[in-house]
């Protein structure tokens, strides 16, 4: 639980860094540290840093710091649509060019659903990922077009959206995804619940 929460302080220590200085800049460079000294913490608990971890660090990293060095705050606004069709493409590129099933891979001890469920479920979450780039990008540089407000609202829009926004969105496409897998394969949910007892 408490790698959890460590995994989880750089958004905190970014969104706070924000709110606080109203620079992206400094906020960018602000969750470098954070994401570095978590690193950090987690291995010395835990002896090892987990592969999302290291997924995370590295492109804080690619983002944060050419962001703070060239004090470009629109560097580090790609990173959210990066990392989604990043994510995307690496299930697009497994699935279907390599003919491997990624979810089968990650979730197949937990859960035992026929091939073509987890070929699906997979298939949902690429159109997921690139509808989330897109919304980021539509949230990180066309706000002031497309609802009239200042550079500096926008700004704050996307900063929400990233430490709250982008997490939710993501939580709530996995609860649906959920369900429908329940609803569709019960009896791969019953045998979990059946082991748990």
């Amino acid at each position: 639980m408490l790698v959890k929460v460590i995994q989880f302080l750089p958004a905190i220590v970014f969104f706070a860094a924000f709110k606080l200085t109203n620079n992206l800049v400094m906020a960018t460079a602000v969750i470098v540290g954070a994401c570095i000294i978590c690193s950090a913490l987690e291995y010395i608990l835990t002896k090892h840093i987990s592969k999302i971890q290291i997924f995370m660090l590295a492109a804080v990293i690619l983002f944060g710091v050419p962001t703070v060095l060239l004090n470009d705050p629109d560097i580090i606004k790609w990173k959210v649509t990066v990392i989604n069709l990043i994510l995307a493409s690496s299930l697009f590129i497994s699935q279907e060019v390599f003919k491997k099933l990624p979810f089968k891979y990650f979730l197949g001890d937990q859960i035992k659903l026929p091939d073509e469920a987890f070929r699906t479920f997979a298939r949902m979450w690429m159109v997921f990922f690139v509808f989330a780039s897109i919304i980021n990008i539509i949230i990180a540089f066309y706000l002031p077009f497309l609802l009239d407000i200042s550079e500096d609202e926008a700004l704050e829009w996307w900063v929400d959206y990233k430490a709250f926004g982008n997490p939710i969105l993501n939580a709530f496409f996995a609860v649906i995804c959920g369900f429908i897998l329940i609803r569709k394969y019960p009896e791969a949910f019953n045998e979990i619940n059946q082991d748990k007892k």
